[in-house]
């Protein structure tokens, strides 16, 4: 009876020291101890259950008889498919396995006995399960004190099993609340280094403005816009959408911006230098990502802007309250083809009027009912303004008819007005 209650003691313990134990490095050594602790056992496993391969992988081993340079030898990583061995047929039947004579039952493996020189008498092994979800088994091996385990060694070791499974779930829970925190540094890490890329405003004279604002639907996002001063004192303005959004397309994004860099050296018309732009992004595409975009090049003196376009909406004209889509030259999305050709057309922006460009994130843009913002919405609210800006006022529009359903895609407006 006194026995008893000191193995009920080292239970309870048990349960003190694995509810105080987070990492798993730690935790796992501490479950085999205390396992042969409570059921006076010799020797002791642990293994571990992979959801995604469907097999018990060995964890840990400890004994009590071997010697360190022996125990080396179980620490090589084992796979055990369910079913197979003793360890692997109650993770199958998810039920306790009390085996008197191993030696003697076709279910034993004596691979370990062999290498080690360790005689395996008889085997307890439980499943470790927490709310019916299989996490492991644990199994002691001979019994110090007796010839082979008995029923109260069993409910002992079930006891525990169930401990040491709540054990794990809350130790994996930490670790991805951990990797879940490192990776939402890792995040707003790259999400400084993406602000970088938007350009500062320009200081222009003569009344001549150019602005623009990107919101990434996630941390980091796939759109682009810049701002290039030319010797001539022209600027090339331009806005990209990479196919895609979130950290994949944000790679993609930081890639063709140093793209477009290095064309804009060159101080190509429109038209010239998106194709330099798409033959150097079709090298790191290579035809599986794509981006649509709208290059400008805009000539405050005289208020000429001429554009090309890849695949992007066309730019929209708002003048005396009235909302006006500009041609859209022919040419395809960026990084879809190795060559390509874009047409060139050009405007001349007087003063009171504006040159929209936005990406699809705005007419795309989604309110709690799943409904689209949409290109009459769009229009709508550019109208009815007396003179610009008016790009800042798209984008609260925008963000109204969103209220508090999370952004659908990244949402960018640039716009190039005369005031």
């Amino acid at each position: 009876m006194s026995n008893q209650a000191g193995r009920l003691k080292k239970l309870i313990q048990a349960n003190e020291v694995l509810a105080s134990i987070d990492s798993l490095v730690d935790l796992l050594p501490q479950l085999l101890r205390l396992a042969q602790d409570v059921t006076g056992a010799e020797a002791s496993s642990i293994m571990l259950y992979n959801r995604e391969k469907n097999v018990l992988e060995f964890a840990l081993a400890m004994n009590d008889v071997l010697s360190d340079v022996k125990m080396d030898i179980l620490k090589t990583r084992i796979e055990l498919p369910l079913g197979k061995g003793i360890a692997g047929w109650v993770a199958e039947h998810k039920v306790s396995l009390n085996v008197v004579d191993a030696q003697n039952d076709e279910r034993f493996s004596r691979e370990a006995d062999k290498k080690t020189g360790f005689e395996t008498r008889c085997i307890l092994c439980v499943p470790v399960i927490h709310k019916g979800e299989l996490q492991g088994v644990v199994q002691v091996l001979n019994s110090s004190a007796k010839d082979c385990f008995n029923i109260e060694d069993q409910e002992l070791l079930e006891s525990f099993g169930h401990l040491a499974g709540v054990a794990l779930v809350r130790s994996e829970l930490l670790i991805q609340r951990l990797d879940q925190q490192k990776f939402e540094t890792q995040l707003e890490a790259a999400s400084r280094i993406q602000r970088q890329f938007s350009p500062k405003q320009p200081v222009l004279e003569g009344g001549n403005y150019i602005w623009g604002n990107s919101v990434p639907a996630q941390f980091v996002g796939g759109d682009l816009y810049d701002f290039i001063p030319n010797s001539d004192g022209s600027w090339y303005v331009y806005v990209a959408d990479v196919a895609g959004k979130g950290l994949p397309a944000a790679l993609i994004m930081s890639a063709l911006w140093t793209r477009i860099r290095a064309a804009a050296s060159k101080e190509l018309p429109t038209g010239k230098m998106m194709e330099e732009i798409n033959s150097a992004a079709y090298e790191f595409m290579g035809g599986e990502v794509f981006a649509t975009m709208m290059l400008a090049r805009y000539e405050p003196d005289t208020g000429v802007c001429s554009y090309s376009i890849a695949g992007h909406p066309a730019p929209l004209l708002v003048a005396d309250g009235a909302v006006t889509e500009m041609f859209r030259p022919s040419g395809l999305p960026i990084g879809i083809l190795s060559d390509g050709e874009f047409g060139m057309t050009e405007i001349t922006i007087e003063k009171g009027q504006s040159l929209i460009v936005v990406t699809d994130g705005v007419d795309e843009a989604r309110n709690k009912d799943g409904g689209f913002f949409g290109t009459e919405r769009l229009a709508e609210a550019l109208r009815g303004f007396d003179a610009p800006p008016v790009g800042k006022e798209l984008l609260k529009a925008v963000s109204k008819w969103r209220g508090k359903t999370p952004p659908n895609d990244d949402t960018t407006v640039v716009e190039i007005y005369k005031s």
